[in-house]
């Protein structure tokens, strides 16, 4: 407040200065021909204009001068703590907007984890179920071929065996004599009972 005022008075006597320099600068114009006295008597009246000029000025301008320099004042004044409110907003602002990126950072590095972790059981469940095929492909393949070869087994030996009787049918009724045949049969019939 007092420096506004220092202010204010500084351009009040600036403005009083310009003036009174104004005023002392230059002759009347209706001296132009006039004796030695006129030159003083102008002088003085400009001083005494230029006194009354000032006293109605700082009579009758000081207050309104005054109350437009407090009013520029109080505007400058509620614009500068406006300005402080909205610069206070905005930090306060930058400060949950710099915590929120903060935060999505940290939820950005969880979801990824997550998702890794995610994509690591997912591929291990993959990687068993394709184990899981593969062994019951293995065992189904493995029956397969077991079941071929008892198959081709069984076929050889019933064609080893057909074979057999074939030789048999040939070759025993040229070397079974009728004694042999005798015992075969006492033979069996023991067996049987």
């Amino acid at each position: 407040m007092k420096r506004l005022d220092k202010i204010m008075w500084l351009c009040f006597y600036f403005l009083v200065g310009i003036i009174s320099f104004h005023l002392c600068g230059q002759d009347v114009w209706a001296a132009e021909n006039a004796g030695s006295w006129r030159s003083t008597y102008d002088i003085v009246l400009k001083w005494i204009n230029f006194i009354i000029l000032a006293f109605v000025l700082v009579k009758f301008g000081k207050a309104p001068l005054m109350n437009f320099l407090r009013g520029k004042k109080e505007n400058l004044a509620r614009e500068i703590k406006q300005i402080e409110n909205e610069k206070a907003e905005l930090k306060g602002k930058i400060k949950e907007t710099s915590k929120i990126i903060d935060e999505s950072d940290v939820r950005f590095a969880e979801l990824k984890d997550r998702i890794v972790l995610q994509g690591e059981k997912k591929k291990e469940a993959i990687i068993q179920t394709a184990q899981n095929q593969s062994k019951t492909m293995l065992e189904d393949a493995k029956r397969r071929i077991d079941t071929h070869f008892i198959q081709a087994k069984n076929k050889f030996r019933a064609e080893m065996i057909d074979r057999a009787i074939d030789l048999a049918l040939e070759r025993l009724p040229k070397e079974i004599t009728a004694e042999d045949n005798e015992k075969l049969t006492i033979e069996y019939l023991t067996l049987v009972k």
